[in-house]
């Protein structure tokens, strides 16, 4: 078999080309990685608004099972689908609960996940790391304050 002259070329310059790649200093990255001023960009302190816990929780964490349509139970965590998704909605596994019941942490499907309550199932986000406790604190104080958009 014979290779010619002009692909054995190609093929030089290509992994010339991608051996001079680097991974890159981060400059110009969030701390997630994406591109800094593109779509929720979550600077600042997280507050207990909507918006904030889009920006800061949902889009950078939850979206990387719960986005598309494959996500587990149906629940798409997406800026333009998660409040939906989410207020008054109930959940799959156990119907009983609202994923969110505005003014009603405590009987929140979503807060239930996010604790680890044994009846709901596995914890989120599924197998860690885990939402700290003030993390927590301020999507319940969301949902306790009516969870608005």
């Amino acid at each position: 078999m014979r290779i010619s002259k002009r692909v054995l070329g190609a093929l030089g310059a290509a992994t010339v080309a991608i051996a001079g790649c680097g991974g890159g200093s981060g400059a110009g990255l969030d701390s997630n990685g994406r591109p800094l001023g593109e779509g929720n960009d979550p600077s600042g302190p997280m507050t207990a608004s909507f918006s904030s816990i889009q920006s800061h929780v949902f889009t950078p964490i939850c979206t990387a099972c719960h986005a598309g349509g494959a996500a587990p139970q149906g629940l798409r965590l997406d800026a333009s689908n998660s409040f939906a998704m989410l207020v008054g909605a109930a959940s799959a596994e156990v119907p009983s609960l609202k994923r969110v019941a505005p003014g009603d942490a405590a009987n929140s499907y979503l807060i239930h996940k996010l604790e680890g309550h044994s009846a709901v199932g596995a914890r989120m986000p599924f197998g860690g790391p885990y939402l700290d406790a003030n993390t927590i604190g301020l999507i319940r104080q969301w949902i306790d304050n009516g969870a608005q958009k």
